[in-house]
């Protein structure tokens, strides 16, 4: 039963990845508003850099700016390329960093917080070769997970370049058995005091 209960749980818990997603969402919407406003409404997507998240920069904001009416072309003849608003993005930051370590309850399940940050940098250039406008955008989204989940929801080696590392477990686990022994200790004299009253 218990292992059915976590299992539901870690699939409603977004990975590292899907909540980094959200965050990438957001930068990308607001990429889509600055094109609308241009009326761009087809451009080819130029990933610069060597950003090791790329592919997944290319994709997510392929998928926003498709949902939001803005055509895509992505295989054209270099002749052909002259055509069209080329929107080029720089990944400037995609990564999911961890915050304060807490407890709901004095002995309850440690929890951790998650904050996934991206920042594009963004340069349309028309058909001419001329620069239109610049722009940085930036998404954020975050949550809190248990402990224990991390290492699952951190997901496979080849997202490595996605997460921060842990904070350091600053002595808890020597402080833990003492809080809960004493919790214990407490009640069991409380219960055998007022027995004897």
């Amino acid at each position: 039963m218990n292992t059915i209960l976590l299992t539901i749980v870690l699939a409603l818990t977004p990975s590292n990845m899907e909540l980094a997603e959200e965050a990438l969402v957001i930068s990308s919407e607001a990429l889509s508003d600055i094109l609308e406003s241009y009326n761009a409404q087809v451009v080819i997507i130029e990933i610069l850099g060597e950003h090791a998240g790329g592919w997944f920069v290319e994709q997510t904001l392929t998928s926003v700016l498709c949902e939001n009416g803005i055509s895509i072309i992505s295989s054209v003849s270099d002749s052909s390329l002259r055509s069209f608003d080329r929107l080029m993005i720089r990944p400037m930051e995609i990564v999911v960093e961890y915050g304060d370590v807490s407890r709901p309850w004095l002995i309850g399940n440690k929890r951790i917080e998650r904050i996934a940050r991206c920042e594009l940098s963004a340069t349309l250039v028309d058909s001419d070769g001329k620069i239109v406008t610049t722009a940085r955008t930036n998404g954020t989204a975050q949550d809190v997970i248990l402990w224990s989940d991390v290492s699952t929801l951190s997901g496979s080696m080849e997202w490595e370049w996605l997460s921060t590392e842990l904070p350091e477990d600053s002595g808890s686990s020597i402080l833990e058995p003492l809080i809960v022994s004493g919790v214990v200790a407490s009640l069991v004299y409380l219960f055998y005091s007022s027995r004897a009253d």
